[in-house]
């Protein structure tokens, strides 16, 4: 028990910063409340390839897609409802400059650009009340498919890393998005299986917003 106790010691005390040649993979940590207080953030990946000790290029990888049925059966009453987020691709590649700091805190301040693409959404209801988004009542089908989207961004991060352990680090980032631009194109809508109806386009472009990246941890190898 001692060995093994003068050993965590030891990591801890002799945790190093990365260096020349070194790269990084992290993940996110959602702090919540509830009956799971702490979850990783999965759908986000974080890579860094350090160039020099303080200089390194830095590549997010986003994946997602969702999917969820509500359904009722109250016996001559049946009801059912599926939606779908359809599926979501972002990649973000960027820069890191990183300050002196101390022996384990390495703070850095970056700038990144990011592209996104995706499929449309989709919502089926069948059987459902007068009051579900489309009309449908009972024994009739609303279907609706979004259009796909794209985005692009360039923002300005700002945050920290600290080595708790000799390759394992915990830390915060903040980031100052300069522009974002997201475009979703005509989906379409039917109902009881008629002629589709075209929705419109969407189109947005965001200047300057402030956002936080959460609490990350990582391993460099």
């Amino acid at each position: 028990m001692l060995i093994v106790a003068f050993a965590g010691v030891a990591s801890f005390a002799f945790a190093q910063k990365p260096s020349a040649g070194d790269k990084t993979a992290e993940v996110g940590l959602n702090l919540q409340t509830g009956t799971a207080p702490i979850s990783y953030t999965v759908p986000e990946l974080r890579f860094r390839y350090f160039t020099s000790d303080d200089m390194a290029y830095r590549l997010r990888v986003n994946l997602g897609s969702s999917s969820n049925t509500d359904a009722y059966d109250f016996g001559t009453y049946k009801w059912e409802a599926k939606t779908g987020s359809g599926f979501g691709i972002g990649l973000a590649g960027g820069v890191e400059k990183h300050m002196k700091g101390t022996s384990k805190l390495s703070p850095y301040m970056g700038a990144e650009l990011g592209i996104s693409f995706g499929t449309g959404a989709t919502a089926t209801t069948t059987n459902g009340s007068s009051s579900v988004i489309g009309g449908a009542g009972n024994g009739n089908k609303y279907e609706f498919k979004g259009g796909s989207s794209f985005g692009l961004g360039l923002g300005l991060v700002m945050g920290a890393d600290y080595y708790v352990a000799d390759g394992i680090y915990v830390g915060v980032e903040y980031g100052l998005g300069i522009f974002n631009m997201t475009s979703t194109g005509e989906g379409e809508e039917t109902v009881n299986g008629g002629a589709a109806v075209k929705t419109a386009t969407n189109k947005t472009f965001d200047l300057f917003g402030v956002g936080g990246g959460g609490v990350r941890l990582g391993y460099k190898f």
